[in-house]
């Protein structure tokens, strides 16, 4: 019997799904169903729609060991304003409950232009005799609304907020507890996350109802899964519980392929489709993450940093610009995509206004009538940058009609007009990749652009090209979002506020997000868990991912020939000059690299060294340029460590500075570059690699400092 993972993607236009082989991590089919938005089930119809229709390709043995979709439904509520009046229930007493009460007083707030969500707020004293008798005909007044419970300290005990939720359970009414929304102290940022998810509530647990009971319907048994927003996925019960997880998700699913599926390091991967562009940053193997806001205000909830921009496949050519309507909002075919005996010659060029205050777009007619788009993939397809075979590619003679229609119209050659629509469109992408590198830090890394979504081949060769970066466009490119959500980790992020955080402190949270991904149905044997400390803050963050049925990865780590290893490696590394390999274990490959560079106005010439990781086929897992390598062994694995702190800790007016490390060792990098003291570090180190054997080799890489 084989085992499969499915993927959904709910876009809003389609409804994409695949199965992937469990085993080879290979597509075996895929479906595509259009997006429902009308249905009494709402888009759970698309989901169960789309999942009968990828059945009838599956092999009659396939066992479907894990579902995962994604979700744009709490982001539409939101935009739409199709959400619930909520109701905060605040408790304190004393003068530390009336400053508490002013944090729970959220009132309305802007969803959208025009769309409001309304919040009032109802304050209880639990320490009065008749508490309970209140709390509960409070509940019984309250009609078509969701509750919040929200008290000052809930983070450390949060019995007073359950005793609410619990009265609101049993009124009938939907309710969640500002606990749930994190383990930070702030109440006004926690209240206000809170409020957001009640809002959603009543929907959103109406549609995982329905798409969970309609599954089952189905005789589907593996545990379904929700996209997270900040990539990772959830259970349906924690769904339920903290559907504000789900907002803003949309490029999750995306961005969710390239770290497992592509395997990306650090690269800028950007999901282009027919109107739009999402890009977003992945650094170390981890995507870039930012606090959401919502009207202007700040909220609890992490999401991707994902820049969405108006330029796309489908971006249609004006006089002086390119897009932002693209063809198929327009109700056009892209020139590349219509049969020549279709659109017929000759062809002249008409000048339209799609929509309503949209400018003049230019569109190509044939003899019989037959109009089309031209388009940012139509130029890729006439320049070459979209290949034969590629998902992209066209009709050869269409394209090249178009353009010589479109260049007598606007004088010079076919070439050059195709090549000025791609400039154009560049121009709108380059500025915001730069941004996102300068706003990480990454000017100075090997960075390769990556390509997903239908429309990748129109705009990621081209920017790729000038500049001066490595680009793939990824396999299966057109559902690489359903592929992202077949092969999503479950995840949890536990926060809290720890002055100077003990090895206790850390262990705590460490084994709290453990056990959070654990009930979710991730396998013990696959979680991993980073943590780290933000001592300006006294913030210490634990991350938890996990996957819930064993995938292949030792698959993923096959080793290849040392050639080709550094084959791969170079690729990534278009700028370094020369290569030697430090050390491996049993997974991982550990090389230094040389280039040199030109200082003090191109008169000097320096050596710059960097640091790799690599895995057996040379795909890059982790980069330290200027990093420093000490090696050691298991047996030594703390006094290695303490001599490394020891030799690189820096001293000054703040005291003693310990440098950022990363630990390889066995199958695991061991990332302790965001703790503050040598305790935090030997405990995290204690806990990731305690078991390793006495002469298992290990790497020690010190980063420069920031």
């Amino acid at each position: 019997m084989s085992a499969i993972r499915v993927g959904i993607d709910v876009g809003g236009t389609f409804t994409h799904a695949v199965a992937i082989d469990n085993a080879s991590l290979e597509v075996i089919a895929h479906a595509v169903h259009p997006t429902t938005h009308s249905a009494t089930e709402g888009v759970a119809r698309g989901i169960i729609d789309v999942y009968t229709r990828l059945g009838q390709s599956l092999p009659a043995d396939a066992r479907v060991v894990f579902l995962a979709h994604s979700t744009t439904q709490a982001t539409n509520a939101m935009l739409e304003g199709d959400v619930a009046p909520v109701v905060t229930v605040g408790l304190g007493s004393g003068l530390e409950g009336m400053k508490a009460k002013a944090d729970m007083e959220v009132g309305s707030l802007e969803l959208a232009p025009g769309k409001h969500l309304t919040s009032r707020l109802e304050f209880l004293n639990p320490k009065e005799p008749n508490f309970s008798e209140t709390l509960a005909k409070l509940m019984q007044s309250l009609k078509d609304c969701a509750v919040v419970a929200a008290e000052g300290f809930s983070v450390d005990d949060p019995s007073g907020e359950l005793a609410v939720m619990a009265a609101a359970t049993k009124a009938g009414l939907p309710a969640c507890g500002t606990h749930e929304m994190s383990g930070l102290y702030g109440l006004r940022v926690r209240t206000r996350t809170a409020v957001l998810n009640a809002s959603i509530l009543p929907r959103m647990i109406q549609t995982a109802e329905m798409t969970g009971s309609s599954l089952r319907s189905l005789n589907v048994t593996a545990p379904l899964m929700v996209m997270r927003s900040d990539g990772g996925v959830m259970s349906l019960d924690e769904v339920r519980r903290r559907p504000v997880m789900t907002l803003l998700s949309g490029p999750a699913a995306g961005i969710a392929a390239a770290l497992i599926f592509l395997r990306a390091t650090d690269a800028l991967f950007l999901e282009v489709g027919g109107t739009s562009t999402d890009i977003c940053l992945v650094k170390d193997g981890r995507a870039a993450q930012r606090s959401a806001q919502l009207g202007g205000h700040p909220t609890y909830l992490k999401t991707l940093d994902s820049r969405t921009l108006g330029i796309a496949g489908g971006s249609m050519v004006s006089k002086s610009d390119v897009g932002p309507r693209s063809a198929h909002l327009a109700g056009f075919k892209y020139a590349t995509f219509v049969p020549p005996d279709e659109l017929g010659s000759p062809l002249k060029v008409v000048e339209v206004t799609p929509l309503p205050g949209d400018p003049s777009y230019l569109v190509v007619e044939g003899p019989g009538g037959t109009r089309a788009a031209v388009t940012t993939t139509c130029a890729a397809n006439l320049l070459g940058y979209i290949k034969p075979g590629d998902y992209s590619y066209g009709h050869p003679v269409s394209v090249q009609a178009a353009f010589a229609a479109l260049a007598a119209h606007q004088g010079g050659t076919s070439e050059e007009v195709a090549r000025q629509v791609l400039e154009r469109a560049a121009a709108k992408v380059m500025p915001t990749l730069h941004q996102l590198l300068d706003d990480y830090k990454m000017k100075d890394r090997a960075v390769k652009l990556i390509g997903g979504g239908g429309g990748a081949g129109a705009i990621v060769p081209f920017v790729a090209e000038k500049m001066g970066l490595p680009f793939e466009i990824a396999r299966r490119a057109e559902v690489i979002s359903a592929i992202g959500a077949a092969l999503a980790m479950v995840k949890e992020t536990i926060e809290k506020n720890i002055l100077n955080p003990t090895q206790a402190d850390l262990a705590a949270l460490r084994a709290e997000a453990e056990k959070a991904v654990a009930r979710m149905g991730a396998d013990p044997a696959t979680i991993e868990v980073t943590v780290e400390v933000d001592a300006q803050k006294n913030l210490v963050r634990a991350t938890a991912t996990g996957s819930v049925e064993f995938v292949a990865q030792d698959l993923l780590q096959q080793s290849v020939s040392e050639e080709e290893r550094l084959k791969t490696l170079k690729e990534a590394s278009r700028r370094e000059e020369s290569y030697r390999q430090l050390g491996q274990t049993d997974f991982f490959y550990l090389y230094e690299s040389t280039r040199t560079e030109k200082v003090l106005f191109n008169l000097l010439k320096r050596k710059r060294m960097t640091l790799w990781i690599t895995d057996g086929k040379g795909n890059v897992k982790l980069q330290v340029p200027g990093g420093v390598m000490q090696e050691g062994r298991g047996s030594g694995l703390e006094t290695g460590l303490q001599g490394v702190l020891q030799r690189h800790t820096a001293y000054g007016d703040a005291g003693a500075l310990v440098p950022p490390v990363s630990i390889l060792a066995g199958r695991k990098v061991v990332d302790l570059t965001s703790l503050n003291t040598a305790e935090q570090m030997l405990s995290l180190a204690r806990q990731e690699l305690g078991n390793l054997g006495a002469e298992e080799p290990v790497y020690f890489l010190v980063h420069p400092r920031a």
